[in-house]
């Protein structure tokens, strides 16, 4: 699925979503990941839904975010409701989609020039490359 392009060269934004892997301005990658308009944060160790935690939602509230875009995957899957609890009570909305549609919705965010963070989560066991 290709994206439109983003008008400021200097914001991070997804260029290509596909199953098991997303590009990102000139950059592919496989694995999960969480990424603000000027920084894409790689080694985010959070292979599916059930292990997300309060400790992996604190790298992306360190950001400062007013949204988190949680992407879950192929599908939509909600994690568990502390989790939403948790990001609310340090100041940002948490919504949760599939990548696919986390992407689309990271890219408008960023026109608008919101403070937002794109999380994705690639299953381990479905990686491609």
């Amino acid at each position: 699925m290709k994206f439109t392009e983003h008008r400021d060269s200097n914001i991070n934004t997804v260029k290509n979503y596909e199953a098991g892997k997303v590009r990102i301005n000139a950059d592919e990658y496989h694995q999960s990941l969480f990424l603000t308009q000027k920084e894409v944060f790689s080694d985010w160790h959070c292979s599916d839904i059930r292990s997300l935690t309060t400790n992996s939602l604190d790298a992306l509230l360190d950001q400062k975010p007013e949204v988190i875009i949680l992407g879950t995957g192929e599908s939509q899957i909600f994690p568990e409701p502390k989790l939403f609890a948790h990001c609310t009570n340090r100041g940002a909305a948490l919504e949760v989609m599939a990548n696919d549609a986390a992407c689309r919705t990271y890219n408008i965010l960023t026109t608008e020039d919101r403070e937002v963070v794109l999380a994705l989560i690639f299953d381990e066991k479905s990686k491609t490359q």
